[in-house]
């Protein structure tokens, strides 16, 4: 058998990452773990360039040189980090003095990808990936705000990544599907590819982190991890508690959440509502002042509690005093395309769904029976749902759930089986042809037409000339 070739990797990704002290646990920094941990696991000598956008970066710079002299800390094999921030003036020139005796460049989320496709030499194969589709993400943001001034910059970004890059990957078949359409409208669809899979669809996965301390509750030693956060402490121990997890991003349908939570309180008295998150930054707070705004008419206000952003160590604590977890999307394109980071924690934590129908986990979460499934936009059902789920919860009824939980998180969600399509490139790298097939210049043109010619005759090309033109 032949054996694997250890490979130098360049990996520009963002930041924090899931194991960091110093921030909070992002979507975009669970995916850079996901392709850092698969990479390394598999052997491979990794360099990573983590561009936070937090303010309190140079923190987590001090704790990783204490990091670095103990090694039982570090959070990554054979891995040297770099941290930059986004807004950093040399951010381009500082990482192009790490690409020497690299192998191959990957770039994980948007943003790092667009700054990979512009660093990466011509002779070096680059993988990019497009952790959500960003174009809809801009409509989603520009619903709310109002305005279509985000498509431009985000097409600028989108644009040159698939010029440049060798392989693509999205977060879920839809997108998939999206970028190859885009590829195929900016001219990257030719003959040369047509037996070539170029995008890839790798869905988050879910796994622990070294910071997850999942056995927290039965460790009586620990006295200080064993404090609850709420149950038993602000709320009453025999609570059942439904939670949303992380952020108010804009496609997140606090109107149709609202109505069904508190419909289901005036029928469910020990039901309470728990958030962690909040606002994101970057993105409009409207959905969640608008929330707020809701909780604050409701004569069950008392039963809503808002942690805020809590420190990662503190995640597990949440998923352990929860019941239910909760997840409900507006109907649009960023659903369908995008991934859902709360709804793999969920499962990864044995938590029961509640989603929407739209995304791609959630059709999982319906399929395997890891949770119930509404409609968008129709509260009616999700209050029924929201009212059965909370009554299994009281009567300890929710094991099914959890199984099927679990099941999701080691069977269908394995890194080892999502992160192969990587795998597989790293060790048989290819750079792409990147021919151009889109007619936008008289160069195109003319070589089209003396194609046509050749092939056709002066007469038929005439008049096709005519027909075309005329």
């Amino acid at each position: 058998m032949k054996k694997n070739r250890t490979k130098n990797i360049l990996i520009i990704g963002a930041g924090p990452l899931p194991n960091d002290t110093i921030g909070i646990r992002e979507a975009a920094g669970l995916r850079t773990h996901q392709f850092v941990k698969s990479v390394t696991h598999a052997g491979h000598r990794a360099t990573l360039v983590c561009i936070h956008n937090n303010d309190n970066f140079q923190e987590q710079i001090e704790q990783d040189k204490i990091n670095n002299t103990q090694d039982k800390k570090k959070f990554y094999k054979n891995t040297t980090i770099f941290r930059v921030h986004r807004h950093d003036k040399n951010l381009k020139r500082k990482i192009k003095k790490l690409i020497d005796k690299v192998d191959i460049i990957i770039g994980v989320n948007t943003f790092p990808s667009f700054i990979s496709a512009q660093i990466c030499p011509i002779d070096t194969p680059l993988w990019t990936d497009l952790n959500g589709w960003i174009m809809a993400e801009s409509q989603a943001r520009g619903f709310t705000e109002k305005t279509n001034i985000h498509f431009a910059n985000a097409w600028k970004q989108e644009s040159f990544i698939l010029k440049k890059s060798d392989k693509i990957s999205t977060v879920s078949t839809a997108q998939k599907f999206c970028t190859i359409g885009e590829m195929a409208s900016s001219g990257h669809i030719t003959h040369q590819n047509f037996h070539e899979e170029i995008v890839y669809s790798i869905p988050n996965t879910t796994e622990f982190f070294n910071i997850d301390k999942v056995n927290t509750t039965k460790d009586k030693k620990d006295k200080k991890d064993n404090k609850k956060l709420f149950k038993g402490v602000k709320i009453p121990d025999d609570s059942i508690v439904i939670s949303h997890i992380g952020g108010y991003n804009n496609w997140v349908d606090t109107s149709t959440l609202f109505t069904a939570i508190d419909n289901a309180m005036s029928i469910c008295p020990n039901l309470y509502f728990i958030s962690t998150g909040g606002a994101i930054k970057n993105v409009s707070n409207k959905p969640f002042s608008n929330f707020l705004d809701n909780i604050d008419t409701s004569k069950y206000k008392e039963r809503y509690m808002f942690l805020g952003w809590i420190q990662t160590e503190d995640m597990q604590k949440v998923y352990q005093e929860s019941d239910i977890g909760i997840n409900i999307d507006f109907k649009c394109i960023e659903t369908a395309t995008g991934a859902r980071n709360r709804l793999n924690e969920m499962l990864k934590f044995q938590l029961p769904i509640i989603t929407t129908n739209g995304s791609e986990i959630a059709k999982d979460i319906k399929k395997y029976k890891a949770g119930e499934s509404a409609n968008s936009g129709d509260s009616t059902e999700l209050t029924k749902i929201i009212i059965k789920m909370a009554t299994l919860a009281k009567e300890s009824k929710l094991e099914k759930y959890k199984e099927n939980c679990q099941f999701l998180h080691t069977e269908i969600y394995d890194p080892k089986k999502l992160m192969k399509p990587l795998l597989e490139f790293i060790q048989n790298p290819t750079i792409r042809n990147k021919t151009n097939t889109k007619q936008d210049s008289i160069f195109t043109f003319l070589q089209n037409a003396l194609w046509y010619l050749k092939k056709n005759g002066i007469q038929q090309t005439v008049h096709k000339f005519i027909q075309r033109f005329f």
